[in-house]
């Protein structure tokens, strides 16, 4: 997987992004984290993004994504968890990881990093850069990265305009989320073996729910694990708790067409939560909740 372009921009003077004030998806430099690439013969590109985050004692919630002049590429929930005791000095790292699929061969696009914030708090900075010196004002680099992807069988990363919600209120057998819109038909590697990867947010009370993450085949589990994530900011009713689930299935025939949709169960429910992607890309509080990841790579 070859890299297509990248940036770890790490600025001598330290730099900030406020996360003090509601913000619809926004460059956040246009010169130094801006993007050109060819687009692979596949049509399909891994986008990494990582800063951190401080500046209180507790966190905001924010989205990760791109953009391509004012319109809205792809948008995530970043995977974070707090490192350390909650003070106003401690970084939360956070990171989004994704895949866009539809880009046309040969093409050249040009993006730039961009974030969102939907649950606000004052003091509060995305932060890179800073001097090379022994003082608590340094912050390391900001990291833009665009992969090709040419191992990737099929991806989707939906982000509805109208947030959608799979409730984890209540116990739950292995469900599928949207036949329409997670469900990936794909043709299995001469090593019929896949790796699953899943990511989304759970967000809507003080306390989270268990669930797990797989992917049915019709009505028959082809695989599930418990997802990994971590609370990257105070455990509040406007938290996002990103999960993510990686694993391999085997045994699949080299060259058939196989057809999986992304699926949840509930081990442990909490009332009001729920499993929420997409939503409007405004200035409102909380009512965003970024993409919704599901790919199927060769292995």
């Amino acid at each position: 997987m070859a890299l297509l372009a990248g940036k770890l921009y790490d600025p001598s003077t330290a730099a900030t992004a406020s996360c003090g004030t509601l913000l619809a998806m926004t460059a956040i430099d246009t010169t130094n984290l801006r993007l050109t690439f060819t687009a692979p013969a596949n049509g399909c590109v891994m986008v990494r993004l990582r800063c951190p985050i401080d500046g209180a004692t507790t966190w905001p919630s924010i989205l990760l994504g791109i953009l391509s002049g004012s319109t809205v590429i792809a948008r995530q929930s970043p995977m974070g968890v707090i490192a350390g005791t909650a003070i106003s000095t401690t970084t939360v790292v956070h990171e989004a990881l994704f895949t866009i699929s539809g880009l046309t061969a040969g093409n050249s696009y040009t993006w730039d990093a961009a974030y969102g914030v939907e649950t606000i708090l004052s003091s509060t900075y995305i932060r890179y850069g800073g001097p090379n010196t022994a003082s608590a004002s340094v912050w390391g680099g900001f990291q833009f990265e665009i992969w090709e992807a040419t191992a990737l069988l099929g991806s989707k990363l939906y982000d509805p305009s109208t947030a959608a919600t799979e409730s984890c209120a209540s116990l739950l057998a292995m469900t599928a989320m949207d036949t329409t819109n997670l469900r990936i038909t794909f043709t299995a590697p001469l090593s019929g073996r896949v790796l699953v990867r899943m990511m989304g947010t759970i967000h809507g009370a003080t306390t989270f729910p268990q669930v797990i993450f797989g992917v049915l085949q019709s009505s028959t589990v082809i695989g599930r694990t418990n997802p990994i994530g971590g609370l990257k900011n105070t455990a509040l009713a406007t938290a996002q708790l990103t999960r993510e689930s990686q694993f391999v299935v085997t045994g699949l025939t080299p060259g058939n067409n196989y057809t999986w949709d992304a699926a949840y169960a509930v081990q442990v429910a909490v009332t009001s939560t729920g499993i929420k992607y997409g939503g409007p890309n405004n200035t409102t509080a909380n009512d965003a909740f970024g993409a919704f990841l599901f790919e199927i790579w060769s292995c």
